[in-house]
């Protein structure tokens, strides 16, 4: 699961990969500097965009519900320099090291870090536990030239609108920050509401409201989701509710019963529809695994027998759905936010009637030569695709299709598609060294944390980009 900023202190058919370019004079910051960083660069020069694939085109999955796909596996390559470029030649795309700090990266997969007009990112720095906000004008964006401004909110995200707006959260309250000018608005104080007020009176352990760091607002911002989270028993969420921001009022509230309380997160639908609850399978009631609930918070339908590595989005077809990681049938699903969809309880059951549609299949058969053996991201932030990033964990072998590998999947139900869009060479000792890669709102391009490998485990991570040619979902084959 994400963290925020809060709590960061706690077989082959290619066997060449073809390097593009580096920036040089770019040195790796002092701040967070490995002693045992392989320096070696790369050839060539570039520091723009490297747009690919070219003609537009990427390389087709041929069945991504079978385990047994075109493997192309990672070959040695010298760690980039920041700015430099390395091309996935079998997938016909180029992949960018963005960023130059050791500890430096964006978020996690639900997340855009890009503002609505790219011209700006947000990222974390580990050591600190800073949240910058930094001009994406020239690479890396990291140069001491390109920040803009830190921020001290909890669960910071991009406005859908204005360029230079924030929003986040302290304590109680809602806030907005305009990076430009440093000027900030209180939206909302909770400890004010005529709702919440009271329940904070009569609870003074709790102390702060929380989507738990993955959930996320409506798509336009109209309606939030929260749960109060107190410090008694170990931390847990009290109370769950949802607020319409056009209206000013708290539409549902929910208590939580210590048997519901293991909650991954909350968040909305991303049109406002359902409020959605992360619940554990180990809950009891209306909590219990993936649920979606009306506004009010007195109907609740469960979705999936556990929470798994999810995201929230739109299908080809504009429909509210979930795409998550099926941890009963080894599947990455697409959900249907329906009261019609159910949930598949039974280990290996089955498909049938379920209104759920497999996307890719998870192929952890231990016994098998071909057996995966990497853990995935799924990021929907673009409406009708989503990314799914893998991590692989030290001394692992690399052998199913989708190890170390990053896809995009057509999230179409009728005919669901899967495409290769590059390769993964970090290696996971560590929470934040796993990719987690993120595609922004437009499509326009895929971000994701990597070590390259060297000093696993300590996370000296930083950021690598493939930027995504343009109109390229007319021209898939």
């Amino acid at each position: 699961m994400s963290a925020s900023c809060s709590r960061i202190n706690t077989n082959c058919a290619w066997t060449t990969v073809v390097v593009l370019g580096l920036i040089g004079g770019c040195p790796l910051l002092d701040e967070t500097q490995s002693a045992n960083q392989n320096s070696n660069t790369s050839a060539g020069g570039s520091t723009g965009a490297n747009t690919s694939p070219p003609n537009g085109k990427f390389l087709q999955v041929p069945d991504p519900l079978s385990g047994d796909n075109p493997t192309y596996k990672l070959t040695a390559q010298s760690v980039p320099q920041p700015g430099a470029a390395v091309a996935d030649v079998p997938f016909g795309t180029t992949q960018a090291r963005v960023t130059q700090t050791l500890g430096l990266r964006h978020e996690y997969s639900r997340h855009d870090p890009f503002n609505r007009d790219q011209s700006l990112v947000l990222l974390m720095h580990l050591p600190s536990g800073e949240q910058r906000v930094y001009r994406t004008q020239s690479r890396p964006y990291d140069q001491p030239a390109n920040l803009v401004r830190t921020v001290d909110f909890e669960e910071p995200r991009w406005d859908p609108n204005d360029a230079n707006l924030l929003w986040g959260t302290q304590a109680f309250r809602i806030l907005t920050l305009n990076v430009q000018t440093g000027s900030t608005a209180v939206v909302k104080d909770f400890a004010q509401d005529a709702t919440i007020a009271p329940l904070l009176a009569a609870n003074p352990d709790v102390y702060r409201i929380t989507m738990k760091d993955e959930g996320e607002t409506s798509s336009d911002k109209r309606y939030w989701a929260f749960m109060l989270q107190g410090s008694r028993d170990d931390y847990r969420p009290r109370y769950i509710f949802c607020w319409d921001r056009q209206t000013n009022q708290v539409l549902g509230l929910y208590t939580v019963p210590l048997s519901q309380a293991d909650i991954d997160w909350v968040g909305m639908s991303p049109l406002g529809n359902w409020v959605l609850i992360g619940g554990s399978d180990t809950n009891t009631g209306n909590l219990a695994g993936l649920v979606m609930a009306n506004r009010q918070l007195t109907t609740f339908h469960r979705l999936d027998f556990a929470t798994g590595h999810a995201d929230v989005g739109l299908d080809s077809q504009g429909n509210e759905v979930v795409v998550m990681q099926n941890v009963r049938t080894d599947h990455i699903d697409l959900i249907p936010l329906s009261t019609d969809t159910k949930p598949i309880l039974a280990a290996g059951g089955s498909y049938a009637g379920t209104n759920r549609v497999p996307l890719i299949r998870l192929y952890y058969v231990s016994d098998s030569p071909i057996a995966c053996h990497s853990g995935v991201h799924i990021s929907c932030n673009m409406p009708g695709y989503c990314v799914v990033s893998t991590y692989i964990e030290p001394g692992v072998a690399e052998q199913n299709w989708l190890d170390r590998s990053i896809v995009l999947v057509e999230l179409n139900r009728a005919a669901p598609r899967a495409y290769y869009l590059a390769k993964v060479y970090g290696t996971t000792g560590a929470y934040w060294e796993e990719t987690h890669a993120t595609i922004t709102r437009d499509g326009s391009r895929v971000l994701w944390a990597t070590n390259w490998s060297q000093d696993t485990g300590t996370e000296h991570v930083w950021d690598m980009e493939l930027t995504m040619p343009a109109d390229w979902s007319n021209a898939l084959p």
